[in-house]
């Protein structure tokens, strides 16, 4: 009788981002970057900023890391980051409370033409090795076939301390325009933050713990249980 062959290794964090051209310290710091944006931001900013700085300086941090190794564009202002080969893109999008954990992400507000038409491209990819069919249908979207598009998601928990974050292969959207269902996810360690005066003062105070991810359009996801 034949013995069983051997399970195949874990793959630990550092090399499944490797894989992605990425290391923890890139993701951390555009984490960290975030943050600091966000906690910057006093009462008297307009309640929507601290969450739309925080995502755009987590998407700045990303391309000042990476360019000019990878690259940078804007599709349909959806602010993208590219790798030399223009296979992978990641843009950083904030989550609920959920990001980080192991409920499935869900984003919460329902996302424009572009992201569906990269998601197609992402099962493309995954279900059809790189075959052509069907690429003209995301030709806008997906300038070179092939082309993965990875979420940095981020959440701030105010009640534990944390950011909580991961890099995810979305799979899915649904008629309601909600991505749903994930080729993968990376889950990356949290990282803790002071929570100062989180429980204290106005809901318009960025620290007041309502973290409500109010952010420009497109911008905003949240988790939640299928």
């Amino acid at each position: 009788m034949n013995s069983p062959l051997p399970s195949p290794r874990p793959r630990n964090l550092a090399e499944r981002l490797a894989e992605l051209g990425l290391t923890l310290d890139v993701l951390d710091r555009a984490g960290r970057e975030h943050l600091a944006a966000y906690f910057s931001c006093g009462p008297h900013y307009p309640r929507i900023f601290p969450a739309m700085y925080g995502w755009a300086e987590g998407n700045r941090s990303l391309r000042d890391q990476l360019v000019p190794r990878w690259k940078m564009k804007d599709e349909h202002n959806q602010p993208l980051t590219l790798n030399e080969d223009e296979c992978i893109a990641i843009t950083a999008l904030s989550g609920d409370q959920h990001t980080g954990t192991d409920e499935t992400p869900s984003t919460r507000s329902p996302k424009g033409r572009m992201t569906a038409e990269a998601i197609q491209s992402n099962n493309e990819q995954i279900e059809f090795e790189f075959m052509a069919a069907q690429r003209e249908a995301m030709a806008e979207a997906v300038k070179v076939p092939g082309r993965s598009l990875w979420i940095f998601l981020t959440y701030r928990d105010f009640e534990r301390g944390e950011l909580r974050s991961e890099l995810s292969l979305p799979k899915d959207m649904g008629d309601d325009g909600y991505i749903d269902d994930w080729h993968d996810r990376i889950i990356l360690p949290p990282i803790p933050f002071d929570r100062g005066n989180a429980d204290s003062g106005s809901p318009d105070n960025p620290n007041s713990g309502n973290d409500d991810g109010s952010q420009s359009p497109e911008i905003t996801v949240q988790i939640r249980k299928l």
